[in-house]
């Protein structure tokens, strides 16, 4: 019995001391990306944060940062991400009304639709990871209005005038043996 207590023991120092060794080396970096309209924060023109080094300077570790942003008179969020030399990197979305999660961590959306929630900043993004000895990632942030419209393609036209043709020649038949 006490054999076993010992080994519940050490087994609990180490992980408390490895998640002291973890907490040692986590940097954290808050950046504030505005308020998206359609001059900064538009597809045209997009909000592009760079992080040259998220770990510690010249060496390596967990980071987890906080990127704060408000979609203006947008409805949806976009993102892509660029994070070579990062492990397991992922950018999960929070609205800071209660800091809840209301995006699961992934390296880039697309036409993500986001709520306005009437706050200076509605929303913050967690970018976070792994870093390596020198390693950063850079993020493209813009808002937008849904799905765009898509133009019907060539083959649709095509076929719809097609369909008239046939219903042209069959009204001419018709009209032939009548």
């Amino acid at each position: 019995m006490t054999c076993t207590h010992k080994l519940k023991t050490a087994v609990a120092g180490l992980v408390a001391a490895g998640a002291l060794a973890f907490g040692a080396t986590a940097q954290a970096v808050t950046l504030d990306a505005g308020v998206f309209n359609n001059t900064l924060g538009s597809q045209a023109n997009p909000v592009v944060i760079n992080v040259p080094d998220p770990g510690n300077p010249g060496g390596s570790g967990i980071f987890l940062d906080t990127i704060n942003f408000d979609l203006g008179s947008f409805t949806h969020f976009n993102m892509t991400s660029t994070a070579p030399g990062i492990a397991s990197f992922g950018v999960p979305i929070f609205e800071n009304n209660g800091d809840t999660e209301v995006v699961a961590a992934q390296a880039s959306f697309s036409n993500q639709p986001l709520a306005d929630l009437g706050l200076t900043r509605d929303y913050h993004l967690h970018p976070q990871g792994l870093a390596g000895v020198g390693a950063g990632y850079t993020l493209t942030l813009w808002g937008s209005n849904g799905v765009p419209n898509v133009p019907l393609p060539a083959a649709a036209w095509l076929f719809g005038t097609g369909v008239i043709g046939l219903a042209g020649l069959a009204r001419r038949k018709m009209a032939a043996l009548a």
